[in-house]
């Protein structure tokens, strides 16, 4: 069993008073019927990226519904995550060759993953994304198997999709993010359920505007000029470099602003700390750029609620939960229109899609020069949030599949 890092253990009641009476009751009456079965989760990491961040939480809440819910992740090699890392960027499009060699140490850790998790008994299993997606080839099907995949696969390298799909079709569904993600020719079911942010984890609780600015002063940003700020891992597809650019732009127009690149590396990610290098790099003979790597989610809290502009930059992108994060804070974000972004940010209302840098830089500066529009985007962009995007709506997408697999009448 993993272990599960968090503030606190969350309970639904928690929850009632961002989300309604109402929200919570229906939680727990739609899934009486689900409370003995067996649910298990396994993805990559404990720690690092969105999905880890989402089962921190969904597995607590699950749990307090009654439903016996667990959570594995996966032993791996260095060599091992270093091709999941492949597969993860080619099925976003990227060119990679997956080898013999590289089908052989995938699949020989996806055995061993199997064998010292003893899963057959369980109702229902999960497997998040493509690292553990081979599991399935070492079990009888006597389990109902679903392939959750958070990334963008709209536009597959072939050869990877090639390797894969034959254990795609094994699973009895897949759940993906966003429709455009489907996976063509395919017979089985394909579910779509957005990800979510957990309005009362450190990352996204409320705190006071003073404690924001001194945790972010005692990094040495200065909180009495504007911030502009990205904040994700470093990752070849969030483009921080795109981000930098913009922001020596927007310097010659609004001298006092400052950039701010927060973003760590999950620990299934190899390729994290040499795109980190290459930005340090770039960034060295500009002034006003900061860059963290902290792990700290109170602080991402507090850069969330002190910038006045937030970037989400992404090339590609599955869903960016960091946009969610940032307008349940009330902080207006520019994006790119990858993934899931567009689906947060309402052009005009909660932020701004962007095509090129040239409008990128255009919308930050009357961000950052409308105090009033900043609020008004921002107050938009908090309720989008609470209405569409929070845990106990994605809960609830879970429940209702579950329950199409076992339905009340079969019980």
């Amino acid at each position: 069993m993993v272990k599960i890092q968090h503030d606190h253990i969350p309970k639904l009641d928690d929850y009632r008073k961002i989300v309604g009476k109402d929200v919570i009751d229906k939680l727990r009456e739609s899934s009486e019927h689900l409370r003995d079965k067996h649910i298990v989760h396994i993805n990559a990491t404990a720690v690092g990226g969105g999905v880890a961040e989402i089962l921190n939480t969904l597995v607590f809440l699950m749990n307090d519904l009654g439903i016996d819910t667990g959570w594995r992740i996966l032993l791996g090699s260095h060599s091992f995550f270093k091709i999941t890392k492949g597969i993860h960027n080619s099925l976003q499009g990227g060119k990679w060759s997956m080898t013999s060699n590289r089908k052989h140490v995938y699949m020989e850790y996806c055995k061993r993953n199997s064998i010292i998790n003893h899963i057959s008994d369980h109702d229902i299993v999960v497997i998040h994304d493509p690292q553990p997606l081979g599991m399935i080839e070492d079990y009888e099907l006597k389990t109902h198997w679903l392939w959750r995949c958070h990334i963008d696969i709209s536009h597959p390298n072939p050869d990877t999709m090639k390797f894969l799909l034959p254990y795609i079709r094994k699973y009895n569904g897949v759940i993906l993010s966003h429709p455009k993600f489907k996976i063509k020719n395919m017979k089985k079911p394909q579910v779509i359920i957005h990800p979510s942010i957990d309005p009362l984890s450190t990352k996204n609780k409320n705190i006071t505007k003073s404690k924001a600015k001194q945790m972010l002063s005692k990094r040495g940003i200065d909180t009495d000029k504007p911030i502009i700020s990205q904040i994700s891992r470093f990752d070849p597809w969030k483009n921080h470099f795109g981000v930098i650019r913009m922001y020596e732009k927007l310097r010659k127009e609004h001298k006092d602003c400052q950039l701010v690149l927060m973003g760590d590396m999950a620990a299934d990610d190899p390729q994290g700390p040499m795109i980190y290098h290459k930005v340090q790099q770039k960034t060295e003979k500009i002034p006003d750029i900061h860059i963290i790597t902290e792990k700290n989610d109170l602080l991402v809290n507090a850069l969330q609620r002190q910038s006045s502009v937030i970037f989400q930059n992404s090339i590609k992108e599955g869903f960016a939960l960091t946009v969610s994060e940032s307008l349940w804070k009330g902080t207006p974000v520019i994006g790119t229109s990858a993934g899931g972004i567009p689906l947060q940010v309402i052009d005009g209302k909660t932020g701004y899609i962007i095509n090129n840098e040239k409008e990128g830089v255009k919308r930050a500066l009357n961000l950052l020069n409308d105090h009033s529009l900043r609020n008004k985007l921002g107050k938009q962009g908090k309720e989008h949030v609470r209405k569409n995007f929070l845990i106990t709506r994605h809960l609830q997408d879970y429940v209702d599949l579950f329950s199409r697999i076992y339905p009340p009448s079969r019980l």
